[in-house]
């Protein structure tokens, strides 16, 4: 199955209205992506293509509409181009006529990788072009040439780089290891397949080469009996955190897939310190949930995390945003977010410093959980 975009390195195409943005990405990729007018405006939603690059990896290029749109709509659509800067883990800048350099200093500001590229190398304004960019270290590019695509692939590779060495299990899990994953198969498990970070830390395991053994909550104790002293390790789903505890023998270690993530995706240590905050009164919590799925009866994050919660502050109060909602956090008196499996690395961090900046805790449904059935200081993070 194709990598999924939450994996993948994100590159955001920038530039004014008609710099060639859409073009180009059609030319990198070899494909139609996205559409090529010289009506102004034609890209509206930032369009997303992945693609796999040698010496990058899994890559998804997001082709954004021009920053200079104008009018009731074109506010609109950079708003959806400005959000796009958080997900991104470099940029490609398209130069073109009359650009102030504006939004590429924005870019800038980001201290991530840019490549700035001068479109229309074919043309005959092209002289005009690189008298006014002069000052600018950029790479000149016409679509219509594959010389072109080939240094750009090039280019695109030297400057930037997926070497990410964080991976979900870390060092809890090496070659040889036997990892037994608790997957309850409820009402929230998706029919005929598993959830995200179910299917990517089993391929994790696998790539390993170690052993994944999947069972439900029904299945451990019997699992456990058979293996005796072969298991190095339990993660389970946090909803049954206390239940596998409970059944667990105290030398195996144990964690959870939301904890596992936290650490992949987020800032482990703010989370850690931020669950906290349920030690002293509290009135109002936000749950932030990346999926988008629509809420069932015992909804993790929707209903058993506020029932817990209740347990020990019966008067606080529980908001919900849901995808990539994350608007007046400073309401707010503790987040409280998923595992962000749809959300990349650096687009989870981004939130995570805005809500530092506006000095909100923030952590995640495993470690709530964990904590407030007492054994966060007992499970393996």
């Amino acid at each position: 199955m194709m990598t999924q975009r939450s994996l993948r390195y994100h590159i955001g195409i920038f530039g004014k209205i008609n710099s060639g943005k859409s073009s180009f990405l059609n030319s990198i990729t070899d494909q139609d992506v996205s559409i090529v007018s010289s009506t102004k405006g034609t890209t509206t939603d930032p369009v997303y293509k992945p693609m796999e690059i040698h010496n990058v990896g899994p890559v998804v290029f997001i082709d954004t509409a021009g920053i200079d749109d104008y009018g009731e709509l074109g506010e609109i659509r950079n708003k959806k181009s400005n959000s796009v800067i958080d997900k991104c883990d470099g940029f490609i800048y398209l130069l073109s006529n009359g650009d102030d350099l504006k939004f590429l200093k924005k870019l800038e500001d980001t201290k991530k990788p840019i490549i700035k590229v001068l479109s229309k190398s074919d043309t005959k304004y092209y002289s005009k072009l690189e008298e006014e960019f002069k000052e600018i270290d950029y790479v000149s590019y016409s679509s219509n040439k594959k010389d072109d695509k080939d240094k750009i692939i090039k280019i695109i590779e030297k400057t930037f780089s997926n070497s990410n060495e964080i991976t979900i299990t870390g060092d809890l899990v090496k070659e040889n290891s036997t990892v037994i994953l608790v997957m309850p198969q409820d009402k929230e498990a998706p029919k005929g397949r598993l959830i995200t970070p179910q299917v990517q830390t089993i391929r994790e395991i696998l790539d390993k080469r170690a052993r994944a053994i999947c069972v439900n909550p029904s299945e451990l104790k019997d699992t456990i009996d058979m293996l005796k002293d072969h298991i190095d390790l339990i993660i389970t789903d946090s909803s049954v955190f206390k239940e596998v505890y409970d059944i667990k023998p105290e030398c195996i270690k144990m964690t959870s897939f939301s904890v596992l993530f936290s650490k992949f995706k987020g800032d482990i240590d703010y989370f850690l310190e931020s669950v906290k905050r349920l030690d002293t009164k509290i009135d109002k919590i936000l749950i932030s949930e990346a999926c988008s799925h629509p809420p069932i009866d015992e909804d993790i994050g929707r209903v058993k995390i506020p029932r817990l919660i209740r347990k020990f502050h019966p008067e606080a109060e529980f908001f919900f945003q849901r995808g990539e909602d994350f608007s007046n956090i400073e309401d707010y008196d503790l987040i409280i977010s998923c595992g962000a499996c749809m959300f990349n690395r650096t687009y989870m961090l981004n939130r995570v410093k805005k809500a530092k900046e506006k000095n909100i805790p923030m952590t995640n449904y495993g470690i709530t959980i964990a904590y407030l059935k007492g054994i966060l200081d007992k499970i393996t993070i």
